[in-house]
């Protein structure tokens, strides 16, 4: 198993159900792990993004899996058509969030690759909004 450096590039989009979208973009350093069945983006979050800690992104099969850990601890598992239920722990307390896939794809080769992910997210069996995420990873020049 290498591990490879790489410039990672994130944005992040929710819209809300009123229409009004939230835009977020990262652009970071990471390492790209790779194993037999799967391959492991780990970066680290800024406090400009208003948390701070690691994070990874893990790509296996049909399943994108997002982590954060740190301030907030957080598990979310992207299948496409399958809900997930999970536990936000933040440091104001505890949320439980399902996340329903729409859209999970990726492709990787040559130390690079691209991830698309769109999902809808309920955050205490309220509605927030569809959360689309692209992200982009290249070996660094």
């Amino acid at each position: 198993m290498d591990d490879q450096r790489i410039l990672l590039q994130m944005t992040s989009t929710q819209v809300q159900e009123d229409g009004q979208e939230e835009v977020v973009e990262l652009t970071t350093e990471a390492t790209l792990r790779k194993t037999a069945d799967s391959a492991v983006l780990e970066y680290e979050e800024s406090g400009n993004l208003g948390l701070t800690g690691s994070a990874s992104i893990e790509m296996k099969g049909d399943t994108v899996m997002l982590s954060r850990e740190g301030e907030s601890n957080m598990k979310l598992v992207l299948k496409q058509g399958c809900k997930y239920v999970s536990t936000y722990h933040t440091p104001f307390g505890r949320l439980d969030m399902e996340a329903l896939p729409t859209r999970v794809v990726y492709t990787m080769g040559g130390g690079k690759g691209h991830i698309e992910l769109e999902y809808h997210m309920h955050v205490q069996n309220q509605y927030v909004g569809l959360n689309r995420v692209t992200v982009s990873f290249r070996p660094r020049a």
